[in-house]
């Protein structure tokens, strides 16, 4: 078979070659950048001077291309570059991931229906909306989904588990909140805890920041639990995962530990989980005050881990209880250390021993476990972090005066800026600059602490300012109790002593890519690994572990990190088109409340105020990867991991058939984008349209309302040198003309159209009388002027200024703008043919020879259509004829076997065993392709023909009796 030609763009000009190709014998791969093939052909609602509709004519030249069985189409492609020299040329294409596999996908939409995510529609010219997950029109070939992503969200993305945000936000803000739920929980269990206290790392790479502030991420958890609560719908967890006969010791039940245990559970594993305290939840439950976690909504969650078949053995401590031996001996198989940091660092100063000093965790302990016993009149809290803050705002809840002492500024202090400022609500006094010295006692009592002042020096190993202390400077703190809050540690004695030497000088001896410590089978996460950290790292960590443990039981490699593309860049959020929207205000307790009791502070958000924050969410990566679009397909279609694939396909020539873009470079003075009612004329060609936003009916976009005076304006972005486009567009002239034709048969009580123009070009084709039929049976108004500028009045009416072929200034008003705007060369192709070598014109366009095209600067490439000037439909189909027969003469210098050279390109299509092939009436072409036979002539076609004997052998395929070899049209000849 003839060797294949490439062909750059799916509109019409790249159809018609296509086809021409195909039916002259030549293998076809036709690449389309965007998912569907048709073009700026398929957003016309009419095409003149017919006024035929466009669908109608285009709708079969696209089916016979798309199906035709030596086409073979590349949708959502791109070409990176063209190597070599004809007709030994090799094509690299970048096949753009679609995240649903188009074998699969039967086009049935139920995905879009599931999709929370509106954007936009590129088919409608910003018109109308789509989903994330889309069709670009109804009759888009080939009609599969394929899924908008920008990147991973960058609140996903800054998030340590890398929670779903962005979907669970996409989704409270539709009201979809078990739907959200099902997303939290595809992480962690812990909803209704992280809505409360997640230090929430995602707002600071929030996108909506650049509008004004970060959405209120983490409280919207807390909005989704009490909304499905509320309702009623609150479930347990299935476990979805067939039983396993390992067994899993999990050391540690805070968050860590649980959602390593919650994982392991969903996926069938035997968990237990061993716990010290006489209660679960580890910090969660004994580190976190009552006033910032509601300690029922903590309890509800570790009853989900339960009820999922998970032992929790409360009261059996490491060292003490149980040893690695004796869990080896009882059957685990893996062992995960999740035992947290609970030990406080020292201060290294005289009198830290005294009576009258406490760790912060001992005192947060206590407390949580119900020992709210005052602790002294004059408390002073010794740090600068949210542990410390924690101490303080307890403490003056017990009615103590408290002070917090820190050696550096507030502006140094690693404490969430909120929490200092809840503190200083409250009544909490601080002391910046102040380091301790030495505990003073009295009576074997702490009576004080003697201090220093500071002054900061240059930064250390932190960032920050070292603070250095001022000669001369010390005094003396009154105080009848010390919190000692400056850092946490993890007890090594009693895992030692359990026979787990997993420590080495710097730490927990593991390998951080896949949380193994030196012994094998154990594993180790959470506090125990990083030093004291977040609940939101604890639960990263708690996911990875499992992921580990499942890896090492079942001998598999896979990743442990949840997949992530690179994160969005806020350069491709179009951050301009969103109004400011303050930020919800957290409803709370009154300040009498909060000082004087340890009812949960923060009250959340109601119903309303969470989905209106939620709304805010600006959907900066398209998709949310909520997946409910997964859970919509019977198909299985979709792939959310698919990756972008690189081929190089070998070709005799190219035809470059790239279209063109709609002229964007809209001088400010004609009011678009300012007015909602000035639209391009192909945004108000898809108004037109039936199957447009608006279903044929002409209204305005700003009210919807029906216009009954309309203005053309001709020439926006054509013939003029301040757009760097002295060049004519062509069809601008007469697809306005069309547009008003159309809109007096849409909208008969439309009184007056006028079209300002500088010049009519309607020469050839019969044009000049399309123009005069506007004219006499349309009644159109045809004003030659120039346009001054467009402005709206105080009547949303549009206000046209211009001076008209007498040279007199006037206006006029009118109720809605149509600018006429031309082509710009195709901005995607700048890259192919800088690497090329294809020359231009000096506007852009791919330059041909004046007497020889549809040749171009490079032997066995060929331009047609738009890509090498403007021009109509017509004359681009003709060119189309033309490059093909071009492309098809360089094509027949080299005969190709297409089974054995290109099996992988046409895999769908001739991998098909014959078992399975239709017993319907088929063409002999289609026939031979989809049963793998070899065109060429070298597999079994007497097996085929055999197979064939019932079939009627109708033959319309003339061309595949050209193209075959001597040997195969002999046999196909003979069974004729």
């Amino acid at each position: 078979m003839k060797k294949p030609v490439m062909v750059v763009g799916g509109g019409i000009a790249g159809i018609q070659a296509s086809h021409d190709l195909a039916e002259m014998g030549v293998p076809v791969f036709l690449v389309e950048s965007t998912p569907s093939i048709g073009g700026r052909m398929a957003q016309l609602d009419k095409t003149f001077p017919t006024n035929d509709c466009s669908a109608c004519i285009l709708a079969p030249k696209v089916t016979s291309c798309f199906n035709h069985p030596l086409v073979k189409t590349l949708s959502f492609s791109d070409v990176l570059e063209i190597k070599g020299e004809a007709p030994e040329m090799t094509a690299v294409v970048k096949r753009k991931p679609r995240y649903v596999s188009e074998d699969l996908c039967k086009g049935c939409n139920d995905c879009i229906s599931a999709c929370p995510i509106k954007v936009k529609s590129e088919f409608d010219m910003g018109v109308g909306e789509r989903k994330a997950i889309y069709k670009p029109f109804a009759q888009a070939v080939p009609n599969k989904v394929v899924i908008d992503k920008k990147g991973s969200s960058p609140c996903k993305y800054q998030c340590p588990a890398h929670l779903d945000a962005h979907a669970y936000v996409s989704l409270a803000g539709e009201g979809r909140y078990e739907e959200a739920l099902q997303v939290i929980r595809r992480t962690t269990p812990f909803a209704g805890v992280l809505g409360r206290v997640c230090l929430h790392p995602c707002e600071s790479n929030c996108t909506r920041q650049y509008v004004e502030e970060p959405i209120s991420i983490a409280a919207i958890k807390r909005v989704v639990v009490d909304a499905v609560k509320k309702q009623g719908k609150m479930t347990g967890i299935k476990v979805t995962g067939e039983a396993k006969e390992s067994k899993v010791a999990i050391v540690g039940a805070g968050p860590a530990g649980l959602n390593c245990a919650y994982k392991l559970a969903i996926e069938g594993y035997k968990v237990t989980v061993f716990e010290a305290l006489p209660v679960a939840g580890g910090m969660l439950k004994v580190g976190i005050p009552d006033y910032r976690l509601d300690k029922s909504a903590l309890a509800e969650e570790v009853k989900l881990i339960e009820d999922m078949g998970v032992e929790i053995k409360l009261n059996t401590a490491i060292g003490k209880d149980f040893t690695l031996e004796d869990l080896k001996a009882a059957g685990y198989a893996a062992i995960f250390l999740a035992v947290g940091a609970h030990k406080d660092m020292k201060l290294g100063i005289s009198g830290e021993n005294a009576k009258g000093v406490i760790s912060s965790v001992d005192f947060l302990r206590e407390l949580n476990l119900g020992d709210k016993t005052k602790i002294g009149e004059k408390v002073l809290i010794i740090g600068g972090g949210n542990v410390a803050m924690d101490a303080a705002r307890s403490s003056l809840r017990l009615g103590c005066d408290v002070t917090v002492v820190y050696r550096r500024t507030r502006d140094e202090m690693p404490a969430n800026e909120w929490e200092v400022e809840h503190a200083i609500e409250e009544g909490v006094k601080f002391m910046y600059l102040t380091a301790p010295m030495e505990v003073v006692e009295t009576d074997e009592k702490v009576s004080g602490l003697k201090c220093v002042k500071n002054k900061l020096g240059k930064a250390d190993a932190s960032g920050r300012r070292r603070p250095e202390p001022i000669q001369d400077s010390e005094f003396v703190i009154e105080a009848d109790c010390i919190v000692t809050s400056i850092g946490q540690y993890t007890a090594t004695e009693d895992l030692e002593a359990a026979g787990f030497n997993v420590f080495n000088k710097k730490g927990i001896n593991c390998n951080k890519s896949n949380m193994q410590t030196n012994i094998e089978g154990v594993f180790v996460g959470g506090d125990a690994m990083r030093g004291p950290a977040t609940m939101v790292e604890a639960v990263a960590d708690g996911n990875m572990v499992a992921k580990s443990i499942i890896n090492y039981l079942e001998k598999k490699n896979d990743p442990i990190e949840p997949f992530l593309l690179p994160q969005t860049k806020i350069e491709d959020v179009e951050i301009k088109a969103f109004q400011k929207e303050a930020r919800a205000k957290m409803p709370m307790i009154s300040l009498d409340k909060r000082t004087t009791t340890f009812d949960e502070v923060e009250l959340g958000y109601s119903e309303e105020q969470g989905r209106a924050e939620a709304q805010r969410c600006v959907d900066c990566s398209i998709c949310c990867e909520c997946r409910m679009c997964e859970e919509a397909c019977q198909a299985k279609a979709i792939c959310h991991e698919q990756q972008e694939e690189i081929l190089e396909i070998p070709i005799s020539s190219v035809v470059l058939a790239s279209g063109y873009d709609v002229t964007k470079d809209i001088p400010p003075e004609f009011g678009y984008e300012r007015y909602k009612d000035v639209v391009t004329s192909l945004e108000y060609e898809r108004i037109l349209s039936a199957g447009g936003p608006y279903a044929g009916h002409v209204q305005r976009p700003s009210d919807g309302k029906a216009p009954e005076r309309i203005a053309f304006i001709q020439c926006v972005g054509s013939r003029d040198k301040q757009c760097n486009a002295e060049y004519c567009s062509s069809v601008c002239c007469m697809y306005a003309v069309k547009e008003a034709m159309i809109t007096k048969e849409h909208l008969p009580t439309c009184k007056d159209i006028d079209i300002f123009y500088m010049d009519m070009r309607s020469y050839g084709k019969d044009f000049d009388k399309y123009i005069e039929s506007g004219k006499t049976k349309y009644k159109l108004n045809f004003v030659r002027s120039r346009i001054s500028g467009v402005e709206r009045d105080n009547d949303g009416q549009m206000v046209v200024t211009f001076v008209n072929e007498n040279g007199v200034q006037d206006t006029s008003k009118y109720d809605m703008v149509v600018l006429s705007v031309g082509m710009n060369p195709k901005s995607e192709n700048i890259a192919l043919f800088d690497k090329t070598g294809i020359k231009t014109d000096k506007h852009g366009f791919v330059w041909s020879h004046e007497f020889n095209a549809p040749e171009t600067s490079k032997d066995g490439i060929y331009a047609c259509g738009v890509a090498a000037g403007p021009k109509d439909i017509p004359e681009t189909v003709i060119e189309a004829s033309a490059a093909a027969a071009s492309a098809a003469k360089m094509a027949q210098l080299r005969e190709i076997d297409l089974y054995n050279d290109y099996s992988t390109f046409f895999q769908e299509e001739i991998a098909v065993p014959m078992r399975d092939v239709s017993k319907e009436p088929v063409k002999v072409g289609v026939f031979l392709c989809h049963c793998g036979v070899n065109i060429g002539g070298y597999i079994n076609i007497k097996e085929l023909l055999e197979y064939s004997k019932t079939l009627p052998f109708v033959v319309y395929a003339e061309q595949f009796l050209y193209t075959c070899s001597v040997d195969a049209q002999k046999i196909i000849a003979d069974k004729i």
